[in-house]
């Protein structure tokens, strides 16, 4: 391997190669090339770097031991041919890891906001991918960079995201921009809800599906939605922010919506996570709880008639007793309204929750490896 990373030099159809494996598993070339609709000739060209420079992995197929002829190899993908950083933030923690191709994270690291501010926030996080580096002895050439995610909606500028009301002391901030200066590599970035959806897909509960909406339940309400594998994220990348069908001056299934319902009680607790077993069995809890599975069964038959899925995928920060409940609820709801004379969508819970870094480390994987990623002119050829 030269200076240059292992990703660097990938062409179109060695994103293929590398999608096709990643969705179907392990792969003789011949089986590439029927799949690809490409030369064998041309999948033996773009294979061999690959193996050369750690990407991928060949042996021999075992279905075939024991016959005659020369035996297909299968190739795989090489889980630690290149690894990336993941930083999750939101208003209560700092949550980081290194992970390799296979979603494994490598090393986690999670450590309370010391305070709200972007600049405590990035030097605390930036320290802490620092650490983990370290830490895992990752060769910085195989580093595909880093995935950055944190909470609030896009704005008419697809290069900023509103603030939310934990982060309004916050500068203006573009994350095309002022990121990457706080982690010494290229960074890509999400909000915290879209980034969860791309964990579900590489990682978590929607691999290998095709078309499928994630609903993100934290201090406010969010999702995504996948597309032929793809996110599809609208103008300004707008697209599936389900919490603008619930407007922040009503009644709402959100975590600052049941932080002020507490307070409005005299509970007053400042971050989701001071919220104790014993609050779950308050009656304004309880009650809020109904009203926000009744919101949230809603809100499926909206995703379910506009967007057809395969599934729903419901995941969040939200307590783990109040995620389950939610998530019972939806599923126990009567059929999506009349005339609904398909399979409804499937429920699912989200897997990778508890990672929530793993989905920002996803994002850099998806721009240097996802076909419809590549900024070059595409042929069959290369």
């Amino acid at each position: 391997m030269d200076g240059s990373p292992p990703h660097s030099s990938l062409t179109y159809n060695g994103r293929r190669i590398i999608s096709a494996i990643r969705t179907h598993g392990p792969q003789s070339r011949a089986d590439l090339a029927r799949r690809l609709d490409i030369k064998p000739s041309t999948v033996t060209r773009l294979t061999g770097p690959m193996v050369a420079e750690g990407l991928l992995t060949e042996a021999p197929d075992p279905s075939r031991e024991g016959r005659k002829g020369y035996p297909a190899r299968l190739l795989s993908i090489d889980p630690r041919g290149v690894c990336t950083a993941g930083v999750y933030i939101d208003p209560d923690r700092i949550m980081t890891c290194i992970a390799d191709l296979a979603g494994d994270a490598l090393a986690v690291e999670e450590t309370p906001v010391p305070d709200r501010s972007f600049e405590a926030l990035m030097t605390e996080a930036g320290a802490s991918v620092a650490r983990l580096m370290e830490r895992t002895g990752i060769d910085p050439r195989r580093m595909a960079g880093c995935g950055v995610s944190y909470p609030g909606q896009y704005s008419g500028d697809p290069t900023r995201v509103a603030r939310i009301r934990q982060f309004r002391d916050w500068p203006e901030v573009n994350v095309e921009r002022d990121l990457s200066p706080w982690f010494g590599m290229p960074v890509r970035h999400m909000n915290d809800a879209k980034a969860a959806c791309m964990a579900e897909l590489y990682h978590g509960a929607c691999r290998g599906l095709s078309n499928f909406c994630h609903v993100w339940l934290s201090y406010g309400i969010g999702g995504a939605a996948i597309v032929d594998q793809q996110p599809y994220l609208g103008r300004n990348a707008l697209a599936a922010e389900w919490g603008g069908l619930f407007p922040k001056s009503r009644p709402r299934p959100s975590g600052q919506d049941l932080l002020d319902v507490l307070a409005a009680e005299g509970i007053v607790l400042d971050r989701l996570s001071d919220l104790r077993d014993d609050h779950l069995e308050l009656p304004v809890v309880r009650g809020w709880e109904e009203r926000a599975a009744d919101q949230l069964q809603w809100l499926c038959l909206v995703i379910a008639r506009t967007f057809a899925p395969e599934a729903i995928v419901i995941g969040g920060t939200l307590h783990p007793r109040l995620m389950d409940g939610l998530i019972q609820a939806v599923r126990a709801a009567e059929p999506l309204g009349e005339d609904y004379f398909v399979a409804p969508p499937a429920i699912l819970k989200a897997e990778q929750d508890g990672l929530p870094q793993l989905g920002a480390a996803a994002l850099p994987i998806h721009e240097i490896f996802n076909p419809s990623t590549y900024p070059g002119a595409v042929s069959k050829l290369r």
